[in-house]
């Protein structure tokens, strides 16, 4: 037995160096500085008076980040496996309180079996930052954990027809002020069937995802269940441009008493003006959670997004995208329902100066109002970031 055990760890070890030997493998180390200012650090409305940091009175702030990590690509045969792992600092001028570090390790696996057979196994862990636009009067520092692990198959029944199964395991620990051990766990089955022929993909999508808040304390509910039915298609005419889409109906009982129920969709056409120019424009409606009040909210929007790249090193990206949230039977100690509605207006800009170095200048203005006080928000952010990785 024990030469059996030394003669199985020979063929794994000779397994995988042979995999190793045939396998291309590119590694790019990078480290990020990044300084940032903000007008209004903690997403305050207006006519809230300034927080009082160590430099007195304030809104705004100026934040330095640093970040140093990992990309790794390797690919053998038909398999691809792709691996980030980034370690953050953040440090405040004025609010030094919350200075913190941050994580992220992200790994996917695109794997294909001849071609009938192909599917992905992805992994991502993140601790990062409660954002205070989901932290209404609330001004201290709170820390969040996220675990997704997504696992997919795709089998390719006939030439024109195609199976795709989708598993998604979501775990997130995201305390509140008042509630410490908040948490979300969500389980979701996707299937779906396509019919494709020349550059034309339609079929039907079925979603079923089953959640559960924990450490909601106080909460007649936090289990919910939501079925999701849409008919997806896919339109490819030329190389220039693309269309695709899915339309349907969310329905999710649980949180409330009569349940959420809603018509559902996403809607995405890409177009390349020309070799420089191009433009995204996205329409979407979904069911989703809203982990702060372990509730519900509908959210309906549509984003534009533009690049221009008039050199093989300069991108220039602005960007608009409007929301409408609408949060079903959570009206926060008042008679009105919460609704809110968000403008957000963005403008990156890349210079690779460097095959080592890149430098991307940006700014972002976002805006919220309520009808809920205290949730309304305007903040404008502008700042730097310069990049130094590895050449591949």
């Amino acid at each position: 037995m024990k030469h059996a055990g030394f003669r199985s760890l020979s063929v794994l070890l000779a397994a995988i160096g042979a995999v190793a030997a045939h396998a291309e493998v590119q590694v790019s180390p990078y480290v990020a500085a990044e300084y940032e200012h903000t007008s209004n650090i903690f997403y305050e409305w207006g006519g809230v008076p300034a927080t009082v940091g160590r430099n007195g009175a304030a809104r705004g702030d100026t934040i330095r980040a640093l970040r140093g990590g990992l990309d790794a690509r390797i690919s053998w045969s038909r398999q691809k496996l792709f691996v980030i792992a980034e370690a953050r600092r953040f440090d405040y001028h004025n609010f030094n309180s919350l200075d913190h570090y941050e994580g992220l390790l992200d790994g996917s696996l695109d794997w294909q079996l001849a071609r009938l057979l192909d599917g992905s196994l992805e992994y991502r862990h993140e601790r990062r930052m409660v954002p205070f636009s989901e932290l209404a009067a609330a001004r201290n520092l709170l820390l969040e954990t996220e675990d997704v692990g997504t696992a997919s198959m795709n089998v390719q029944v006939a030439p024109a027809w195609r199976w795709e199964n989708r598993v998604k395991i979501r775990n997130l620990d995201s305390p509140r002020p008042g509630l410490p051990r908040l948490s979300l766990r969500e389980y979701s089955l996707h299937e779906g069937v396509r019919y494709l022929v020349a550059a034309v993909a339609v079929g039907l999508d079925g979603e079923y995802l089953d959640g559960k808040f924990g450490g909601a304390t106080g909460l007649a509910a936090t289990a919910y269940r939501q079925s999701t039915a849409q008919l997806a298609g896919e339109y490819q005419p030329s190389g220039r441009s693309s269309l695709n889409g899915a339309i349907g109906y969310t329905r999710r009982n649980g949180l409330s008493s009569d349940g959420v129920s809603a018509v559902t969709g996403v809607l995405r056409y890409q177009c390349y003006f020309t070799g420089k120019t191009s433009a995204t424009l996205q329409l979407l409606r979904g069911v989703n959670s809203y982990v702060t009040t372990a509730g519900t909210e509908v959210d309906t929007g549509a984003s534009l997004q533009a690049t221009w790249q008039p050199t093989t090193r300069i991108q220039v990206s602005p960007g608009l995208s409007l929301m409408r949230s609408e949060f079903p039977g959570q009206t926060f100690g008042s008679a009105t329902v919460r609704r809110d509605h968000f403008e957000s207006f963005t403008l990156d800009i890349e210079y690779q100066t460097f095959d080592w170095l890149s430098v991307h200048p940006y700014g972002r203005y976002n805006f919220r109002s309520s009808t809920i006080a205290g949730f309304g928000f305007n903040v404008t952010e502008v700042g730097v970031e310069l990049r130094v990785k590895v050449p591949e």
